[in-house]
Parts: structure tokens; C-alpha cells; sequence
């Protein structure tokens, strides 16, 4: 129904543009030579008024069309310019926020900085979810910890939609598989539809996710593993190749705050590199 609507509002206007320079070419003909064509003074009167009324009318609706056009590309123009104003306030805005944050993170006890991680978790999911993609459709950001026994996944930051995320544990498809990627560094998961992926042949019975399109990054510094960052969304194809780099570098953020405040012990003990 929308693209029969879309196609009959068209019709209309690309008619418009093509009769209205046709009236206007041939009303000073119809004006001034069809009255030569009838003898009665008073007919060739009545139509030499009318081609005039016709002609005056085509002129106007003519300086009309280009004023609406004029005021529609102005106001298309002023419309991107506040668009990109406020897409560059919000970037400046989540990006300084959350730099100053990391510095007074730093500027804490080593000792007080592991019960201060969820805290500075659920500031960079709030920047996702609310400066970075506001216009995703219901998007939700979670940041995730690697258990200390590398064994689960544990949400400790949540941003956006309502519902929290749930724990990846070892011995079920989702978490062998999440644990795996993370603990390896995997590259970044770009999902437009999880009905076209793998992740529906792995769905347990009952299974039914909110989300349909995602995006995961690997918290991880150098070659040590902290987490990950996941965006999801309800809608398909939802984020686009920029959503993903706020994701990436959010991550970057993270796995900074990390750093700080882990002490790595015997982590070289453990060839997958897990905290």
C-alpha cells in the first residue's frame, strides 16, 4: 500500500511538471491568436480576456512551485545541518564524557577500581545506546566480563531497552561459542538478520530473542581478553558500518578501564590468554 501511495502522489507532481511550461509557452499564443480564428467581436473579446486570465494564472503557479522549491531545498539543507550539528554534539559529547571518566577511573586506588568497572560498564552502554545510535529502533548495549574461571560471559553494563541480557555459560551453544570467540580476540560479528545465520540453527527449544540484528565486539587488550560489547536491535539490518565502528571503539574504551584494573596474575599461564 505505501508504494502505490508513494507511486499516485508521484504521478501528480511529474505531470505538474511537465503541463505547467506547456501552459505557459502556448497561453501567449492562445491568448492573442485563437480570437483571429471567429469574427464576432464580442467572442474574440471573451477569449482575449480568457488566454490573459489563463496566462496570468500559469505565470503565478509557476513563481509558486519555484518559491515551495526553493523553501523545500532550504529547508532540506537547514534540516542536514542541524542533523550532522547534533550528530557531532552527541559523538563530542560520548567520547568526552566517557575520556574524562577513564581519566578519574585511573586516578583511583588499584584496589577500588574493580568494584568501579560496572559503573564506568554502564556509562559506555548509555553512550551507545542513547548519543551513538539513537536512531537504532529499540537498541539495547550490554558489556559482558569474563568469569574468572573462563566459563561464562556476565553482563555489568546495560544501555537502552529495558530488558537486560542474560549470562553465556560454558556447555550451551551461545556460550561455548561467545567463550570461544573471546578468548581467542575474534574479529568484530556484523549480523543484519539472525534468521539468515548460524545462530538459529544453535536456537534451544523455546528460544525466542528479542533482537535480530547485532553487532559484538572483544573487549581486549593486546592479547588479553576482558569481555565483550554487544548492540542489538529488534529491527533488521539495523546498524551500518559506522554503528560498528562506535562499537569498536567503545570496546577500546573498556578494555582500557580493564587494563587498569586488573593485575594480570600468571596471566601468561594460560595460552588462551583469559584474565
Amino acid at each position: 500500500m505505501t508504494g502505490e501511495r508513494t507511486t499516485s502522489q508521484r504521478r501528480p507532481r511529474r505531470a505538474g511538471a511537465v503541463v505547467w511550461p506547456i501552459v505557459i509557452a502556448t497561453a501567449p499564443t492562445a491568448a492573442f491568436q485563437l480570437p483571429n480564428l471567429f469574427v464576432a467581436t464580442p467572442v474574440r473579446i471573451s477569449l482575449v480576456v480568457f488566454g490573459l486570465v489563463v496566462l496570468t494564472a500559469a505565470v503565478v503557479v509557476q513563481v509558486v512551485r519555484a518559491r515551495r522549491g526553493e523553501a523545500s531545498v532550504a529547508a532540506a539543507a537547514a534540516a542536514a545541518r542541524a542533523l550532522e550539528l547534533e550528530q557531532g554534539t552527541a559523538v563530542r559529547y560520548a567520547f568526552g564524557q566517557l575520556a574524562s571518566r577513564l581519566v578519574r577511573f585511573s586516578e583511583l586506588p588499584r584496589r577500588d577500581r574493580p568494584r568501579e568497572l560496572p559503573v564506568f560498564a554502564d556509562r559506555i552502554a548509555v553512550a551507545l545506546a542513547f548519543y551513538l545510535l539513537p536512531g537504532v529502533p529499540d537498541v539495547r548495549a550490554n558489556v559482558y566480563q569474563l568469569s574468572a574461571d573462563l566459563r561464562a560471559l556476565e553482563p555489568i553494563g546495560h544501555g537502552g531497552a529495558e530488558d537486560t541480557a542474560g549470562v553465556f555459560r560454558a556447555g550451551t551453544p551461545y556460550g561455548d561459542r561467545n567463550l570461544e570467540w573471546v578468548l581467542v580476540g575474534g574479529g568484530p560479528r556484523v549480523v543484519g538478520d539472525r534468521a539468515a545465520d548460524v545462530d538459529v540453527d544453535e536456537d534451544l527449544p523455546g528460544f525466542e530473542p528479542r533482537y535480530r540484528s547485532y553487532v559484538s565486539v572483544v573487549i581486549r587488550s593486546e592479547e588479553y581478553s576482558f569481555g565483550m560489547l554487544t548492540v542489538d536491535s529488534p529491527a533488521a539490518d539495523a546498524f551500518t558500518d559506522l554503528d560498528a565502528k562506535y562499537v569498536a571503539m567503545m570496546a577500546s574504551f573498556m578494555a582500557i578501564a580493564f587494563s587498569l584494573a586488573s593485575s594480570f596474575p600468571e596471566r601468561d599461564r594460560n595460552p588462551r590468554k583469559g584474565p
